[in-house]
């Protein structure tokens, strides 16, 4: 009987594998933006809101994908901190529920969060902050953080757009602008600005309780028995006859308790 051949072990091309030790699940980055993990994390808070799902509820309801296209959505849930769970089931998170209820002018704080939650972008930003670069030297940077380098390219775009949405960078020509670390933390300024408005609209329009509405002092507005300027001061003597009607007195003196003079 013939000798069969050594089977020999399949090895690995040089390189490694794109985005990380495994591609697409275990990518160093999310492979979708952050504006399209926002649009699916409604749907994800909606679908999960009784309890954890299975990935294929996952599928249809949520990211709309199935296979490869459905993992590398999901993956991108997970980076961005909107998505919780195992294999056996997944749920939105705390700050996907956070986001889907939170008014307007809590929502850039919010996506903040979510724009440094996975690592390689936060060890971007804080390696960046209060700095203004070009993307070759992003790329560098993120090749220094072990991102294949066939892979550069799409980190680095999906980092300005999420850093963008979250309002971490703005971009002018080819310079990325980041904002400070100080500035990061502190969150957006919108809540002071439009309290102040508020408050100036609240003394505009009911500040002074002497002012009508619209800025004009009418007098037939005002309720009877109630006076905005000096009330006159006269005294009233009455002289009571005996001889007098008792109905006519008691009609004199309602009238001179109508004007206040008693």
């Amino acid at each position: 009987m013939a000798n069969r051949p050594d089977k020999t072990p399949r090895k690995m091309p040089k390189g490694g594998r794109k985005g990380g030790a495994s591609f697409p699940r275990c990518s160093l980055f999310p492979r979708c933006s952050l504006d399209d993990s926002l649009g699916w994390c409604k749907k994800l808070v909606s679908k999960t809101h009784l309890g954890a799902q299975t990935k294929d509820v996952i599928y249809s309801g949520v990211v709309g994908a199935k296979s490869g296209a459905g993992d590398v959505r999901i993956s991108a849930l997970r980076h961005y901190g909107l998505l919780t769970g195992d294999s056996s089931g997944s749920a939105a998170s705390d700050l996907a529920k956070k986001i889907n209820s939170a008014p307007s002018d809590e929502l850039p704080k919010l996506y903040r969060e979510a724009a440094l939650h996975p690592l390689i972008f936060k060890e971007l930003f804080n390696t960046f902050q209060g700095d203004s670069v070009t993307t070759p030297k992003l790329k560098q940077r993120a090749s220094d953080l072990n991102v294949h380098p066939e892979e550069t390219d799409k980190c680095i775009e999906l980092y300005v757009s999420g850093m963008s949405t979250a309002g971490l960078v703005s971009v002018q020509g080819d310079k990325i602008t980041h904002i400070s670390g100080v500035e990061a933390l502190a969150g957006s300024s919108t809540n002071t600005e439009q309290t102040d408005e508020h408050e100036q609209g609240i003394d505009a329009i009911g500040g002074n309780s002497e002012q009508d509405l619209t800025g004009q002092d009418d007098k037939s507005k005002i309720p009877t028995g109630s006076f905005r300027g000096p009330r006159a001061v006269f005294n009233v003597s009455v002289s009571l006859d005996s001889s007098l009607d008792i109905d006519k007195l008691a009609k004199q003196l309602e009238v001179l308790k109508r004007y206040g003079a008693i």
